[in-house]
């Protein structure tokens, strides 16, 4: 009898482990990684050739944007996130990652001034922001919550951004993860 009550409370805790979205302890979060570029249908920095249904259950995952002036963040593209495990978005440490032209231009934190936080940095010292690492999705009680935001800009030269969204529990980017999703931007003059 008391064997079967260990066998249930077991089993009821791996359940209670797997649906709430916490890190693994192999450090990969519950859930598989989306991530898209959002529309900002109706916004000042509206893209019109993304899907206006666009996010993370229906992705649009590409965009050609315009070089925003120097000095400025007029072009920037939204490129949000979420881990998704039957149908409900799960939360957990995530990072996303720039590769190729532009910069992370935004890392906001999740929860303002809660405990969570998010971190922005140059990973390879060439002057520009390329991993912006959260510790949790937003959780602010305005729209976005239950995702994770990133802002991409380029003043510099065309050609294509690439970012890729990852669960990273151990907060150094997402070259090690497999639970990831990327996004590409083509930045045009």
């Amino acid at each position: 009898m008391i064997k079967r009550i260990s066998y249930v409370a077991l089993a009821a805790l791996a359940l209670v482990g797997s649906s709430t979205g916490i890190a693994s302890a192999e450090g990969e979060t519950i859930g598989r990684a989306a991530s898209y570029v959002n529309p900002d249908t109706g916004a000042a920095t509206e893209n019109p050739n993304v899907n206006p249904n666009s996010e993370c259950e229906t992705p649009d995952r590409t965009d050609t944007q315009q070089i925003s002036p120097p000095g400025t963040t007029t072009n920037n593209v939204h490129n949000d996130a979420c881990f998704l495990k039957f149908g409900k978005r799960v939360n957990g440490p995530a990072s996303f990652q720039s590769s190729g032209v532009g910069v992370i231009s935004a890392c906001p934190d999740p929860d303002g001034t809660g405990p969570e936080f998010s971190r922005l940095t140059d990973t390879n010292g060439d002057g520009r922001a390329d991993l912006c690492y959260m510790s949790a999705f937003q959780t602010t009680g305005l729209p976005g919550d239950r995702e994770y935001h990133t802002r991409l800009n380029n003043t510099g030269p065309a050609g294509t951004q690439r970012v890729v969204f990852c669960s990273d529990a151990n907060a150094n980017g997402c070259r090690d993860e497999t639970n990831k999703s990327s996004i590409a931007i083509k930045w045009v003059r």
